[in-house]
């Protein structure tokens, strides 16, 4: 029994004397979770570069994503439209948000558009056109341009029929 406890403890400390010690840091954790994060941007930007962002020279895609707000009426049959530029006076017009496809926007409910258009640069300003006699009250628009962050536009307030309504921070630091 003698000898077994020592073969024992011989081979444990023989198993320990070869592993490597580590620990493992939050440090550690947030510089690879940093590192990966720039890699993937990288990736991003080289896809970019080689026509990933658009199907043809010229042409991006734009993600905008409406938030409704639960004041709003139940749901609106309304025609709403879009319209988003950037400093330069370059604009993309959106006629018709909803549809087939995407159905009436309804209250307290958020809806994505994938919108392909002309390159632009940073997005600066949005309008939003309302035709239509049932009201709708969007919450937020987020645009989303795959080469600068996504830009925010607030509105909660009751869209009037006809005109744009929206904002334009262009050249505005």
């Amino acid at each position: 029994m003698k000898n077994l406890s020592l073969i024992i403890t011989f081979s444990i400390i023989v198993v320990f004397s070869h592993a490597t010690p580590t620990l493992v840091t939050r440090t550690q954790l947030q510089m690879n979770l940093s590192s990966m994060l720039n890699q993937t941007q990288q990736q991003i930007n080289e896809t970019r570069l080689i026509g990933g962002r658009g199907d043809s020279i010229g042409r991006c895609d734009y993600l905008i994503t409406i938030k409704t707000s639960c004041d709003s009426p139940t749901y609106t049959k309304d025609h709403i439209s879009l319209l988003f530029g950037d400093a330069h006076g370059t604009e993309l017009f959106v006629p018709r948000l909803d549809g087939p496809d995407s159905g009436p926007f309804k209250k307290c409910s958020t809806m994505s558009f994938d919108v392909p258009g002309q390159c632009i640069d940073k997005i600066c300003k949005l309008y939003l056109y309302r035709n239509g006699t049932d009201g709708w009250v969007p919450e937020t628009v987020v645009a989303y341009d795959y080469n600068y962050p996504p830009v925010i536009f607030n509105y909660n307030f009751f869209l009037s029929d006809g005109p744009g309504t929206g904002y334009n921070h262009c050249g505005q630091p």
